[in-house]
């Protein structure tokens, strides 16, 4: 549902929508989309309120967000709070979220499809499911080098700043 009170409101649809978009769950796109707009940093209290979330909720999700620096959490003086900033550099963000999906989805293929391939292969029976497999892989290969230029131009764009 778009809400259209404020700027802010319509941005921060915006960054949940595009955090969904590329796979966040829904508690973590909704917490980074609040997270945007806050300049100096929310209190947790604050952050709960917003997004509807349990203070509990909030406090492990935020670790494992400040676990991955993704946040980082701070006390002001003289206050008992614990406030919480995101970097607002969304590019190391999906820097590193590709760098993620490379790991879990490109290197296991590389890894284990060979040793499939080199298992099977002089075995006339299998031959037409190791073309579709060599295909794939061959696929894989070109996807890997991609991903890795891709990751690379941005890492460069970054050293631009």
């Amino acid at each position: 549902m778009k809400n259209e009170n404020s700027p802010t409101q319509e941005f921060r649809e915006i960054v949940y929508e595009s955090c969904k978009a590329i796979g966040l769950d829904d508690f973590p796109s909704r917490l980074i989309s609040v997270l945007q707009t806050e300049k100096e940093g929310i209190s947790l209290g604050a952050l709960s309120e917003i997004t509807g979330y349990s203070l509990s909720n909030l406090s492990t999700t935020i670790k494992g967000m400040e676990e991955r620096q993704m946040v980082k959490k701070f006390k002001k003086p003289r206050s008992r709070k614990v406030f919480v900033v995101m970097d607002k550099d969304i590019t190391s963000f999906f820097i590193e979220l590709q760098k993620k999906r490379y790991k879990q989805s490109i290197e296991p293929s590389l890894k284990q499809i060979p040793e499939i391939i080199k298992r099977y292969e002089g075995k006339e029976e299998f031959q037409e499911e190791l073309t579709i497999i060599k295909d794939y892989y061959k696929q894989t290969l070109f996807m890997s080098e991609e991903t890795k230029k891709f990751i690379r131009a941005l890492e460069n764009r970054e050293a631009l700043k």
